[in-house]
């Protein structure tokens, strides 16, 4: 039945895309984070449906209209060349056959996001691609966060929309993205207008705010307590109001409280541990990743971790060894992969990415559009949790940071859209 449901949808999205080809470029991005194929079990589990849905946004891509406002940014171009850079690394892979298998996903997410900019053209598009990304998330941290409340979380625990240690299955990564996708719904929540009922979808966002509270929580990972540190310290740094924001962050904490027990803060304690081996096996993959890329500048290409095998001795003079793990680092991962011209690449979008937003403040002075100034400061916090919370999981070729990329750079084209009008 659920399957008979998502194919209903996904056919409807099809013949509405034709009369509305942004609608291509959205239903992309929802089966890219709700990931269709994983939830239902019929024949739209051998449906190739992001593939389907990205040829016809890129054949509707040339059928665009020419607007002056809309210009190809340095943040899209990095991100093709990017994607150019490691479908050449390909020819030197360390491990060959699972890194064409890494590719023919990875290179995806990133030459997809490239063209997102030049279907996002208004107040209305570039608000429907945040919404887009905030519903497709919430359909794994509504039942995540609905089990907290009723049985607890737990670490490792299967609670959301997907099983199994990848995506957005893995509770690292879904603590993440359910922290990031914060700022989005409080930016929705002040400034959308798409949907009627204003009042109703009120309640419905700050629900899922309290859902996406309790998701991270109860994951029992240690990045959602530093990625909740670094939510909370960039909503008091860029808020208009610095005594309000001080205010919000303690009520939500004091909301969170009741659902930490002996066993979380026995998990965030571990953070600090220096002989704790799944931390300190994290140090001794990315010192071996900085010894091969000090030999091998260009990098070992997809999935180069595979190789690795490195002994460092602890502080209580044990000596931990690791083979073939993972790198649990997007910049590491980046590094050791695409070598020192991926990295600069990626560091370059960063940067990039981040001066676009940070530039909310002019935007709104020179626009006199508040909801465009509060969607560049809410678009940055988002950013900065998932820079901050990536430095400890191995998602650098997921879509979700590309689209942060791509939102970057049709805000720099809304910007002087609305500075000219």
């Amino acid at each position: 039945m659920r399957g008979i449901f998502l194919l209903g949808v996904i056919l409807l999205l099809l013949l509405w895309g034709f009369r509305t080809p942004f609608l291509f470029v959205l239903a992309y991005v929802w089966a890219s984070i709700f990931t269709p194929q994983h939830v239902a079990y019929s024949v739209i589990k051998s449906l190739p449906i992001s593939l389907i849905f990205a040829v016809l946004a890129f054949g509707a891509l040339l059928r665009l209209k020419k607007v002056g406002y809309i210009r190809w940014r340095a943040q899209s171009i990095i991100t093709g060349l990017l994607a150019i850079w490691m479908t050449v690394t390909l020819l030197w892979a360390v491990a060959p056959e699972s890194a064409f298998e890494k590719w023919d996903w990875a290179i995806k997410s990133i030459a997809f996001t490239v063209i997102i900019p030049h279907f996002i053209r208004d107040r209305q598009d570039f608000e429907a691609f945040i919404w887009t990304i905030l519903v497709a998330g919430m359909a794994h941290c509504i039942p995540f966060g609905v089990k907290v409340v009723l049985s607890g979380g737990g670490y490792g625990m299967p609670l959301g929309l997907v099983a199994g240690n990848s995506g957005y299955g893995e509770g690292s990564t879904l603590a993440m993205f359910s922290v990031s996708l914060i700022p989005m719904a409080i930016y929705l929540y002040l400034h959308q207008t798409l949907l009627p009922q204003h009042r109703l979808v009120k309640w419905m966002l700050g629900s899922f705010i309290v859902l996406l509270l309790l998701t991270a929580i109860g994951t029992y990972a240690r990045t959602a307590a530093v990625c909740l540190a670094v939510l909370a310290a960039s909503f008091v740094y860029y808020g208009n109001r610095r005594l309000t924001s001080v205010v919000v962050v303690f009520v939500l904490a004091g909301f969170i409280y009741p659902f930490i027990d002996v066993g979380w803060l026995d998990r965030m304690s571990s953070i600090n541990d220096d002989t704790e081996s799944s931390a300190m096996g994290r140090v001794a993959v990315w010192k071996w990743v900085m010894d091969y890329v000090a030999i091998h500048p260009w990098g070992g290409s997809f999935d180069m971790y595979r190789i690795n095998s490195y002994a460092m001795e602890l502080s209580d003079g044990s000596v931990l060894r690791v083979a073939r793990k993972a790198y649990h680092s997007v910049y590491f991962e980046v590094l050791g992969e695409g070598g020192f011209p991926g990295f600069v690449m990626f560091i370059a979008m960063i940067a990039l990415t981040l001066v676009s937003f940070m530039n909310h403040r002019k935007t709104l002075a020179a626009t006199g559009e508040v909801w465009l100034g509060d969607a560049g400061r809410y678009l940055l916090i988002a950013t900065l949790v998932f820079l901050v919370g990536g430095a400890f999981i191995g998602i650098a070729f997921q879509s979700y940071f590309y689209y942060l990329v791509a939102l970057s750079a049709a805000y720099a084209n809304l910007g002087i859209k609305h500075a000219h009008t």
